[in-house]
């Protein structure tokens, strides 16, 4: 980096807490200037690394998460990122049921699995063929027809027409059968018009039945009879994974942070399918390590150390953070601010800040940093949400920002399509450059 621009970022580090407004502004647009344009390659390198088929989904099936661990650990080594730890590693212990076959076949019509139906992740497994019955929206509004129907189903598959539904309650009574079995079917087949998600977080314990979710389209035309299903799942209760961690000094205050978060698991494999999770969230930790890259070789770094963590098993439901955030390897009282990256490998119509409206004037620069240097072509604010892995700092008072694009120019989300050839990063050199003029500014 040249001479003008080191003096312009000691400068512009010194006197930030001085400068208003237009001021602010103005010299973030001048140190912006003065840097290469960002290059996406090594970006790119770590997303078509992070969803091939060695990682297995980054999920809990053939050594998928271990593979993805140990190549972020080996990219932080490489680039000079320090461990603050010997290992670079936080074990932790999660609760896993793998689906390790899954085979669905209806009459003699034999279904791709993750293409054509997914599995709720719940089943403790089953295998057997099944005598059909169908509730169609006719069905469920006529009390005597339904009575008739639910009084068989017992050791039967029931196919729920969700599709048809008629309003919000009849969607709402569709998914209430469906994981409730009031009638003790064996399965549970839900038809519906909406594109369905595969899902790895377990929020009950596992069932003696089983549910596929299924787009209408895929549903034989014809009167479907008996519906063959195999399924083997392997339940670990306390499956090891770990948070990869690492750091980079700051320029003035080595003991307090800015955290750059994003999780490294994905939702892994249901029999044969896998789900790459290029978007979600590949993208995210090329970005992070992207930053820490950069950051390893500029002049003049920020005034606070980096903190650089790659969370694990955010899918099954926030693990990663949420232990990390109770067993914290920093002080969270030294944590400046979080910046948690998932699913930005999108972009079109700009960015969504989670946690804007609680931390105001920490949005309104980053709006203003945007407005600037005109970077991406919006920075929306929402209110507080669970959704992502900054909620556990949040919770334990770490002021915390989750950021993802926007945009309908790709839109796979936990299938297999989601393939990190396939995800556009339309606007990661915009998202990357703000966010890293964002943490020059504290």
């Amino acid at each position: 980096m040249n001479t003008l621009k080191t003096y312009t970022r000691k400068i512009f580090a010194k006197t930030l807490n001085f400068l208003a407004g237009i001021a602010l502004t103005s010299l973030f647009v001048y140190s912006t200037k003065t840097t290469n344009a960002q290059d996406s390659s090594y970006a790119r390198q770590v997303m078509l690394k992070l969803g091939s088929v060695e990682f297995s989904g980054r999920g809990y099936q053939d050594g998928g998460i271990d593979s993805a661990a140990n190549f972020i650990r080996s990219e932080f080594i490489r680039n000079g990122i320090k461990s603050v730890n010997e290992s670079y590693f936080q074990p932790f212990f999660v609760k896993v049921n793998n689906i390790t076959k899954s085979v669905l076949i209806l009459d003699n019509d034999t279904l791709k699995p993750g293409n054509d139906f997914i599995f709720d992740i719940h089943t403790s497994g089953i295998d057997g063929t099944f005598p059909v019955l169908s509730i169609t929206e006719d069905i469920r509004k006529n009390k005597k027809k339904l009575s008739k129907i639910s009084s068989k189903a017992t050791g039967k598959v029931l196919v729920l027409y969700k599709y048809q539904a008629s309003d919000a309650d009849a969607h709402k009574w569709y998914e209430s059968v469906a994981y409730s079995n009031p009638w003790n079917a064996t399965g549970v087949i839900l038809l519906d018009s909406t594109n369905y998600t595969f899902s790895v977080a377990m929020y009950s314990s596992r069932e003696k039945y089983f549910i596929a979710r299924l787009h209408s389209s895929v549903f034989p035309s014809k009167p479907v009879k008996k519906a063959e299903c195999q399924i083997e799942t392997k339940y670990f209760p306390k499956f090891p994974v770990n948070n990869v961690v690492a750091y980079l000094q700051g320029q003035e205050y080595a003991d307090s942070f800015i955290v750059i978060s994003a999780h490294y698991d994905h939702i892994g494999k249901m029999g044969p399918a896998i789900f790459p999770g290029g978007n979600d969230n590949a993208s995210g930790v090329a970005m992070m390590l992207d930053l820490a890259k950069n950051f390893k070789n500029k002049s003049y770094r920020p005034r606070y150390s980096l903190l650089f963590i790659a969370l694990a098993s955010e899918e099954t439901g926030l693990n990663g953070s949420t232990f990390f955030a109770e067993n914290p390897m920093v002080d969270l009282g030294k944590i400046k601010f979080l910046i948690n990256l998932d699913m930005v490998g999108t972009g079109s119509t700009g960015i969504t800040v989670v946690n804007a409206t609680k931390f105001p004037e920490q949005f309104a620069r980053l709006k203003s940093l945007n407005d600037s240097a005109n970077y991406i072509s919006n920075v929306k604010e929402r209110g507080e949400s669970c959704n992502s892995d900054h909620c556990p700092f949040y919770k334990k008072g770490v002021p915390a920002f989750f950021i993802y694009t926007t945009g309908n120019e790709y839109l796979e989300y936990h299938n297999v399509n989601d393939k990190p050839e396939r995800v556009p990063m339309t606007a990661y050199k915009g998202v990357y450059r703000l966010v890293e003029d964002f943490i020059y500014s504290f």
